[in-house]
């Protein structure tokens, strides 16, 4: 039995292979912990009042509310923004009210322009000319851009003066809108010296007869006239000087006063809102001659932006109103892109010309005024 037992425990020599005994082991063999550990679900963040994962667009979107009620809770932005958007404007005839979001969108398009070819432009009368021509033979993009600043230069005068034909026959000038009326026109004249100042950048032969025509006007002025002239002019005559002061009058002092004008104008629409016309007031004119008028479905009740003083609630708003957002909006919308795509369109088919350059000496050049100026 012992014998046996002795055999049993003498040691046997087996060979094996001498490839590694786990060679092509599957990856997902591997010892409890480690696969516990890799299973384990990562962290994941939960809405703090839904109990709900987080996942993606979600987190934006909660992170963006996070900041906008932060910038709210300091600046009350969320108040100003629903009462710019939600304040009443009348229903009828809303699509005239159009021009005024089309010029002021006009007038960004100028700015916007403006900043670019200023970076090419060089107001001297040696490089002036070149500097355009340039665009005009080597740049297309730059040549496209110009032709923007011109026509949305002309479109804006022809949509300013619309805009201020309607404001005249609706009455729009009237109490408690006379600034209104003179912001209005201020701007409108603004808009007419940046025109005008424009026309003699580019230093070609109708750039320069019209900077000598121009700056001769002020000479009629009594007792400062000659004085303003030759501040203008730097001189006697039409020459470098004049053109860097109009350059400068054009790009810094015009926008100087014509921003916070355009500032100043918006603030007092806000506060007395759209007048309206004659149509959205009938049912006020009847009630003031004593005929008794039901008031219409659409009224809404006396609040601001309309003046609400007791003896005008009857002219304060018109009969019938619509929130400016998104009705009116719409529509503002549709025109200013309607514009924008004829400017560009006038712009790339037509371009912005260009004559040879400014030629003192010549004799045979016929100046004509820009058409908006033409009596």
């Amino acid at each position: 039995m012992s014998g046996s037992l002795g055999c049993l425990a003498e040691r046997v020599s087996l060979s094996l292979s001498r490839r590694p005994l786990r060679h092509g082991r599957p990856e997902c063999w591997r010892p409890a912990a480690e696969t516990t550990a890799a299973v384990c679900p990562s962290p994941r963040r939960y809405h703090a009042l839904r109990g709900k994962p987080i996942h993606g667009v979600a987190v934006i979107r909660e992170r963006v509310a996070s900041a906008y009620n932060w910038f709210d809770e300091r600046t009350a932005v969320r108040s100003l923004v629903r009462k710019g958007l939600y304040e009443a404007v009348p229903v009828r005839g809303s699509w005239f009210y159009t021009l005024g979001s089309a010029t002021l969108i006009l007038i960004l398009l100028q700015l916007i322009t403006g900043i670019f070819l200023t970076m090419l432009y060089v107001p001297s009368v040696t490089e002036a000319w070149a500097s355009l021509e340039f665009l005009k033979q080597h740049d297309a993009f730059g040549s496209i851009v110009r032709g923007i600043h011109l026509w949305s230069a002309y479109v804006l005068l022809f949509v300013l003066g619309l805009h201020m034909i309607r404001t005249f026959f609706s009455g729009s000038y009237k109490r408690p809108r006379e600034l209104n009326w003179v912001t209005g026109t201020g701007l409108f004249v603004l808009v007419l010296g940046m025109a005008i100042t424009g026309a003699f950048l580019p230093w070609d032969q109708a750039a320069y007869w019209t900077a000598v025509v121009v700056t001769n006007i002020p000479a009629y002025t009594p007792l400062i006239g000659s004085f303003v002239r030759a501040l203008w002019r730097g001189g006697d005559f039409v020459g470098p000087v004049t053109l860097v002061r109009t350059f400068g009058i054009h790009v810094w002092l015009i926008p100087v006063i014509l921003f916070p004008l355009i500032g100043a104008h918006l603030a007092l629409l806000r506060k007395h809102g759209e007048h309206g016309s004659y149509v959205n007031y009938l049912g006020a004119y009847r009630a003031r001659e004593g005929v008794d008028v039901p008031p219409a479905p659409k009224q809404r009740p006396i609040e601001p932006p309309y003046p609400a003083a007791p003896s005008e609630e009857v002219w304060a708003a018109p009969l019938e109103t619509e929130d400016f957002y998104p009705h009116q909006t719409f529509k503002d919308g549709i025109v200013s892109a309607v514009l924008v795509v004829v400017v560009f369109v006038l712009a790339v088919a037509i371009g912005a010309p260009l004559e040879a350059i400014a030629d003192p000496s010549t004799t045979n050049y016929t100046p004509v005024p820009e058409w908006f100026y033409l009596p």
